[in-house]
């Protein structure tokens, strides 16, 4: 693929490689051993989730709002096994059988997943998959689903990474640290327009591309971090008593690491708005009419 590839046509491969690493990490997530499984199968619900919006001026409205909606409630159903495994890897490594904060927290972990397992082997998950592997493997899928059939993915990359990067620009400047809802929000542009640099990478300047996109993955992990240690205070009031205060230790080292990382966000923030955008070169002409 290269930027005068058909928009169209890269969206249909970007979806179907997609649902073939969901039927990968679903039988991993299923097996309840690799906490890979559940984190790579949110993040293939999300990139079709994220490629659904970046490619939305060549799909159908219906469609996309469709399969948007459909992905998004899939994903949900994950939301809490992830935030389970990423609390035990960060602060217990291997088996912590004199903790009761870890066996307490294996416990639900071993609830949670029966639960998971459950879903990811019903009907329901594996119709949806299906049927979308299904119409994007149809000749006629763009045919049917698709307009704009012709429009390059340069012209394509041109508007749409310019229109989620003024909206970060927005956000960034009007950013008040102390704001977790804001900060999170925050988190989601700068991994929306770290996929759609990925997505859309064939027609950007690949001199300073990585660079860009490396630099969004850093802050995407900082403001991660930060959002992990406001997620864990949720969690407090689900534990036994004999659990809670060693809970609490943990909860104050977190929090004091979230606000060291909102110290160094603002200047991490400035070293990315003076970085070029690796769009900025593209050809001025436009194909939107």
């Amino acid at each position: 693929m290269n930027g005068s590839a058909p928009a169209c046509q890269v969206l249909q491969t970007l979806l179907l490689a997609e649902l073939s690493n969901i039927k990968h990490w679903r039988k991993v997530a299923i097996q309840g051993r690799d906490p890979e499984g559940v984190h790579q199968l949110r993040i293939s619900l999300r990139k079709m989730r994220s490629a659904l919006t970046i490619f939305s001026p060549v799909i159908r409205p219906a469609y996309r709002q469709q399969w948007r909606r459909r992905l998004k409630q899939l994903a949900k159903q994950l939301d809490a096994a992830r935030d389970l495994d990423v609390f035990l890897l960060t602060h217990f490594s291997g088996t912590a059988s004199d903790s009761q904060l870890y066996g307490a927290l294996d416990k639900k972990k071993a609830r949670l997943y029966k639960q998971l397992c459950s879903t990811l082997k019903s009907g329901k998950f594996n119709k949806r998959r299906r049927q979308l592997k299904k119409a994007l493997a149809q000749t006629n899928w763009q045919k049917k689903y698709c307009c704009r059939q012709t429009l390059s993915l340069r012209s394509l990359a041109q508007q749409q990474l310019n229109t989620l990067y003024q909206n970060l620009q927005t956000q960034t400047q009007e950013l008040h640290l102390n704001d977790e809802a804001a900060l999170h929000q925050l988190r989601i542009s700068f991994k929306q327009l770290r996929y759609g640099c990925e997505f859309l990478e064939p027609a950007l300047d690949g001199t300073t591309s990585q660079s860009f996109i490396n630099m969004m993955k850093a802050l995407q992990d900082q403001l991660g971090d930060i959002h992990d240690a406001a997620v864990q205070q949720t969690m407090l009031a689900d534990l036994p008593v004999a659990a809670q205060d060693e809970f609490q230790t943990i909860l104050d080292e977190s929090q004091r690491n979230s606000e060291h990382l909102k110290k160094t966000l603002r200047q991490q923030l400035r070293r990315f708005n003076n970085m070029p955008p690796p769009w900025q070169n593209l050809s001025s002409v436009s194909e939107f009419g």
